[in-house]
């Protein structure tokens, strides 16, 4: 044999070098993976597994989120830009924050943008969320994250660059692309001195209640309704699990150390306080050791699930001897108490339901099986999706009562605005007349009391059971001496009376200007790449796959 290979020396050497260089060539942006994955998403005619999307779209996105809330506006610039329109958190939000990162990435590669090591490094040492008490760069604080704080999403310290890299050119990008737009200075100079104004009011209050009380809706309007708008009444999704709860078993606790005799030396006393420290240190050192046993049989029971097809849930939750449990089918809203369980160190905030309502079914049969949630202190929550009940539009019995108070809302919001804007009329003429305003209100038909306010700013924050909220923005156009348009909220209306406006001169007022100026420029970037993303999103044919 080895003669043979002899003979084919040169031509082993050549076919390894075509391997080698085939490595070094090859697309591995994708294979940390690992295992290849269920096709997920298309996004620009390239095909993402559902191992992509969980690295940078899901998990990628609550890494987002949870280092936003320290209070970077990069980074929140960052989630809300990618994530576009959809309901902050949903499935939804995080397949666009995918597709808009992928879109990015091609965009780094056609304008050469390519944030280096350095760069990155000064990023993320300037985020809030790794600041110490001294309000500098806290390497521990850091390290803790990546240690404790990303793992169970799967990610590493390299994800955290990567997402820097990718936030950094967002930035840059949007500087790319807003580069012949400028802000009106004038336009934020008016704005500005609008924004300083000092504003008196007054205001009278109509309720919703009193409106409501008096319709009552006939059966024959509450169907044809219901006729109109069936659609909107529709049954909840219900999901039937079957699922188990791997819980740590904590060793036996060392004996107590025992109490020292009140004239003990201070000798003894420090041995006491070490022998008491050493005793905790045992504790905790036992109790991470087998909370991380239990993470690894729970990584494990998965691992074995994927891997031996022969092995069901119901045998390897046995095997392991981990009790299996099964709900009825259930609502996200009526979940039972158990699953009701708050998620673990979780930026996104919910509860262990909340995760397996998000699970996306495909037709591979792992895919009905949960990953391992983290839930309570220190236990693992592992689910098999067994059932499946679909939304659908409700029958009219059921659908009935809600369609009735719809309909009385609706009715009743009418017939709100319509108050508000007679009696606004009325008051009106009877200002114009010499009345005051307190007293108008009342021969409108108001019964609340009016409120007067002499001095309103931008930062006025008063007691909104009784004025609007955004009071300013809503008087701040008025001209003394006349009424705003009618300010409508969802039980209750106002009419309000500028009796004053004036601009307050600031003392730093050139300095604020400044500030105001270089935000509208930065809006005004965001905004020429938020128009970019959509243009390119709407022409990459963005598919998702994962019900196919």
């Amino acid at each position: 044999m080895i003669e043979n290979l002899r003979k084919y020396t040169g031509l082993i050497i050549i076919l390894f070098v075509l391997v080698l260089i085939g490595f070094l060539f090859m697309d591995t942006s994708t294979m940390r993976s690992g295992g290849g994955g269920r096709p997920y998403m298309k996004v620009e005619g390239r095909t993402y597994t559902d191992k992509e999307f969980s690295n940078l779209g899901a998990s990628a996105y609550q890494l987002t989120q949870s280092l936003a809330q320290s209070g970077d506006f990069p980074l929140y610039s960052f989630l809300f830009g990618m994530s576009g329109e959809a309901d902050f958190g949903s499935q939804k939000a995080m397949e666009n924050f995918f597709a808009g990162r992928m879109l990015l990435r091609s965009a780094k590669e056609q304008f050469g943008i390519y944030p280096g090591e350095e760069e990155i490094d000064s990023f993320i040492r300037k985020l809030r969320a790794f600041t110490g008490p001294n309000g500098e760069f806290s390497q521990e604080a850091y390290r803790n994250f990546i240690e404790k704080g990303i793992g169970r999403l799967g990610l590493m310290e390299g994800d955290i660059r990567a997402l820097a890299s990718d936030v950094i050119a967002q930035a840059k990008l949007a500087e790319i692309l807003g580069a012949g737009l400028t802000a009106n200075r004038d336009a934020v100079t008016k704005n500005s001195a609008l924004a300083g104004q000092r504003i008196g009011v007054d205001i009278a209050r109509l309720d919703i209640d009193p409106i409501e009380e008096k319709i009552d809706p006939t059966e024959e309007e509450i169907k044809t309704y219901w006729e109109t708008v069936q659609d909107a009444f529709k049954t909840p999704e219900k999901r039937k699990f079957t699922y188990l709860i791997a819980k740590p078993t904590f060793p036996a606790e060392p004996a107590e150390i025992a109490a020292l005799a009140a004239d003990a030396t201070e000798e003894a006393k420090a041995e006491h306080e070490k022998a008491k420290a050493a005793r905790a240190a045992e504790i905790a050192e036992k109790r991470r050791k087998a909370q991380l046993e239990t993470g690894g049989k729970a990584d494990d029971f998965l691992y074995q699930l994927e891997s031996q097809k022969d092995l069901s849930f119901d045998k390897l939750a046995e095997r392991e001897g981990w009790e299996l449990k099964t709900t009825e089918l259930f609502a996200l809203a009526d979940a039972p108490a158990e699953l009701k369980a708050a998620l673990r160190a979780s930026s996104t905030p919910g509860t262990a339901a909340d995760e397996l309502f998000r699970m996306v079914v495909t037709s591979d049969p792992l895919s009905k099986i949960s990953p391992a949630i983290a839930i309570g202190e220190d236990e693992w929550l592992i689910a098999r999706l067994d059932e499946t009940e679909k939304v659908r539009v409700q029958t009219y019995a059921e659908a009935r009562a809600e369609a009735r108070a719809r309909l009385i809302g609706e009715q009743a919001a009418a017939a709100l605005k319509k108050s508000a804007e007679e009696a606004s009329e009325k008051i009106k003429v009877a200002l114009a007349g010499g009345k005051s305003f307190a007293d108008a209100a009342k021969e409108a038909g108001i019964t609340n009391e009016t409120v007067s306010l002499p001095e309103v700013t931008a930062g006025y924050q008063g007691d909104t059971t009784k004025i609007p909220s955004g009071l300013f923005n809503a008087a701040k156009y008025t001209d003394p001496g006349t009424l705003t348009v009618p300010v409508i909220e969802a039980d209750r209306a106002f009419v309000i009376h500028v009796g004053k406006r004036e601009i307050v001169k600031q003392e730093n007022a050139e300095t604020a200007l400044e500030a105001d100026f270089k935000r509208a420029e930065e809006t005004t970037r965001i905004a020429a790449f938020n128009s970019w993303l959509a243009a390119k999103t709407e022409a990459a044919g963005i598919e998702t796959l994962y019900n196919k």
